[in-house]
């Protein structure tokens, strides 16, 4: 069933986002990163607060929608958009009676 969907909407998952792990701090605590991973979906610029996951309000650039749990992206990723680069503010995953279908990312400066 959810195979049927995602091919309805495929069409509208054109963006592509890479993000990239943060791996460890150098001895100035300035985070490194490195392992890019490409992922595909529908980028939405649209400015809103919300909360980091620390609970602390925040400003997200916008949103990330991509197919199916993303669970190897987390907060602790930063996200590359062409030239632009971004923090990962929060990543929920959505589900329904049939488990998760969608994840979506929110992202800000």
């Amino acid at each position: 069933m959810a195979d049927a969907i995602y091919s309805k909407v495929a069409d509208l998952m054109i963006d592509s986002v890479v993000f990239t792990a943060k791996t460890s701090v150098d001895k100035y605590n300035k985070p490194t990163f490195s392992g890019d991973t490409t992922v595909t979906g529908r980028l939405v610029y649209d400015t809103a607060k919300s909360k980091d996951v620390q609970g602390i309000e925040v400003i997200d650039a916008g949103r990330f929608i991509t197919k199916g749990p993303a669970t190897t992206i987390t907060v602790s990723h930063k996200m590359v958009v062409g030239a632009d680069t971004f923090t990962v503010n929060g990543v929920d995953n959505i589900s329904d009676e049939n488990g998760a279908h969608h994840t979506v990312i929110r992202f800000g400066r």
